[in-house]
């Protein structure tokens, strides 16, 4: 089975004054695989994430980030969200009024760009935790 790569990150380095953040890193992740970034604070998880998604204060200084085989390190964070790069945290701000399925649901419409019938989305969502939820047993 060919194995169909989404992300490659290849010798990534960043760093900030007096702080090595980043050295070397270098990772694939292939369609259908699940990935977690565990360590100690100061380990770099939240900086990789940044600069996955482009924020320009954690630019990379060197290597090469690939999304579906094209290198985006000049792309900017609306043209990597738009792509389908999304950075999440474990305690996300809550937004009042906003449930997170209604976010996710807006998400995915400006994705696909067009409306999806909130039924179709339920079902959808539901088919995609269940899939979480075997994955995580």
């Amino acid at each position: 089975m060919k194995e169909n790569r989404v992300l490659e990150v290849k010798g990534i380095y960043k760093s900030f004054p007096g702080v090595k953040a980043l050295q070397n890193v270098d990772f694939n992740l292939c369609e259908g695989e699940i990935h977690a970034l565990m360590g100690e604070n100061g380990a770099g998880k939240s900086t990789l994430g940044y600069a996955l998604m482009g924020n320009p204060k954690y630019e990379v200084m060197k290597g090469d980030i690939l999304f579906r085989g094209n290198r985006i390190n000049e792309d900017g964070a609306d043209k990597r969200a738009r792509d389908g790069i999304f950075l999440s945290f474990q305690s996300p701000l809550e937004v009042p009024g906003l449930s997170l399925s209604s976010f996710i649901r807006n998400a995915v419409e400006k994705r696909r760009g067009s409306r999806i019938r909130l039924w179709d989305f339920k079902k959808e969502l539901q088919k995609e935790m269940e899939l979480l939820q075997m994955d995580s047993s």
